[in-house]
């Protein structure tokens, strides 16, 4: 009997030993799973704060994203008008001008206002840098606007707006810039400068 005493008194221990690390084993890690369990709230409840400030930013960053676009805007319609000069051309000049211009239209298809200046469909008739001289060899300078047969600008000449339309090309308009006005001869010839809105 003696002997299954000290089994027992071995076994006491051994069961006291392995009871009291197993409670203390399960409270310690609730402890550390708490504490885990806090710091991912923690963590969350920054994400969310940070999240919230970058919700309150970004309409900021929208707006200082809209003001160079506006500014752009305002550019390209400060663009959209240059001042340049505005000469003229007439049938046989000294330049050895034809009736017929680059559109293939001529005196018979246009009319003549109050000025001595011909009109097509009510807007002056004018010769300018083209794209189709591009095609023939001709140079561009830098800043030199281009046209196309039929594109319509705003002339103010004079302080005063017309209408006109580009029927024609002008060599010398490829470095210069300048507009030429079609006219019916030398005594109704324009030279001035001119506000050009496109």
């Amino acid at each position: 009997m003696k002997k299954k005493y000290k089994l027992k008194k071995w076994f006491k221990v051994l069961m006291l030993v392995l009871i009291t690390t197993a409670l203390y084993q399960p409270l310690e890690t609730g402890d550390i799973s708490k504490t885990i369990v806090k710091k991912q709230e923690l963590s969350k409840q920054k994400k969310e704060v940070v999240m919230k400030e970058n919700v309150q930013e970004e309409p900021i960053q929208e707006e200082i994203v809209e003001e160079p676009i506006e500014e752009k805007q305002e550019e390209t319609q400060q663009d959209s008008s240059y001042t340049t000069r505005m000469t003229s051309y007439y049938p046989n000049d000294s330049y050895g001008t034809g009736s017929i211009t680059g559109s293939g239209l001529g005196p018979n298809d246009f009319q003549i206002n109050e000025n001595g200046w011909y009109t097509y469909q009510d807007k002056l008739v004018v010769a300018t840098a083209t794209e189709y001289l591009l095609k023939y060899g001709y140079n561009l300078n830098n800043g030199v606007h281009t046209y196309k047969y039929y594109d319509e600008l705003t002339l103010n000449i004079d302080g005063i707006d017309y209408q006109a339309i580009v029927l024609d090309s002008c060599g010398s308009a490829m470095s210069t810039g300048r507009i030429d006005l079609f006219v019916i001869d030398k005594e109704h010839i324009k030279d001035v400068d001119v506000i050009v809105k496109e």
